[in-house]
């Protein structure tokens, strides 16, 4: 009777990203040694190495804001009963989406790209990623009151407001009320006009921008923007370059720990509630 062989889960820096920082993984040494909120979470072997509980939501908290602050200089904080970002998946997904706009959208590196992240949970973490990381402007829905505050809180704490704008939804709503709000397409569009300016001299393209900018200005705050000339390329300057969304729907801890219970057949163990 032949043995089955238990199959070896393969190392997840296999599916990084090419240009994703943490192929490497980082020093729990070095991050230990400069963030002592991060050290009571540590353990060592005899050999000096550092070892981390990854079944621990604390010390996977402090990883990851730690991570954040040491990697791309910002200052998150996530409250206890929240979702902890896994940081590597979360620069994949804006890698890809990067690729995506580069090859498929024929996007430049110069251009001014703007996103809207649906359900952003309280970390806010891709658009303060895009924004620091890849110089990109989302605008970044939230249903959850708490997440909303929390998100908001850390936007303003890395003086991104320019960048992101975090927008409280209704639960049923995804996407209406938000790509035509007046007040979030005209600090949108703002941002890619600023650039055409320096890049483009034509004045066709001047007497557009100046016929979309009185539509803005002229239409009442949180109202849809409605664009009544019937030319849908003059409403397509300021429309979005993506959208994104990071599923399952889950605000908090205690809600991703009851999914789990309620499943009734089990797939491989998932060390913390991490989104």
């Amino acid at each position: 009777m032949s043995v089955k062989e238990k199959k070896v889960p393969p190392k997840l820096n296999k599916y990084m990203h090419a240009r994703n920082p943490y192929r490497t993984p980082p020093s729990f040494k070095k991050l230990a040694s400069v963030y002592p909120e991060f050290r009571p979470y540590c353990s060592y072997d005899v050999g000096g190495k550092v070892h981390l509980d990854f079944k621990d939501p604390k010390a996977l908290r402090a990883l990851t804001t730690c991570l954040l602050h040491q990697d791309f200089d910002l200052k998150v904080t996530i409250p206890d009963d929240r979702l902890v970002p896994m940081l590597p998946l979360r620069l994949n997904y804006l890698l890809w989406i990067e690729d995506l706009l580069m090859h498929a959208a024929h996007c430049e590196t110069s251009d001014v790209i703007v996103g809207v992240d649906i359900g952003t949970g309280a970390s806010c973490v891709y658009p303060l990623l895009a924004a620091r990381k890849l110089g990109w402007n989302l605008v970044a829905t939230e249903t959850d009151n708490i997440n909303f505050t929390a998100a908001t809180t850390n936007v303003n704490n890395n003086d991104l407001q320019d960048n992101i704008i975090v927008k409280k939804v209704d639960d049923k709503t995804v996407l209406q009320g938000v790509l035509d709000d007046a007040d979030i397409q005209k600090q949108m569009y703002l941002k890619k006009k600023e650039v055409n300016d320096n890049n483009d001299d034509d004045d066709d393209d001047d007497d557009d921008d100046d016929e979309v900018m009185s539509e803005l200005n002229n239409t009442p705050s949180d109202t849809p923007c409605k664009h009544t000339d019937g030319d849908d390329n003059k409403s397509m300057k300021y429309m979005f370059d993506f959208t994104m969304c990071n599923p399952p729907f889950f605000s908090s801890e205690e809600e991703t720990d009851s999914m789990k219970k309620s499943k009734k057949q089990r797939g491989e163990p998932i060390s913390s509630p991490t989104e």
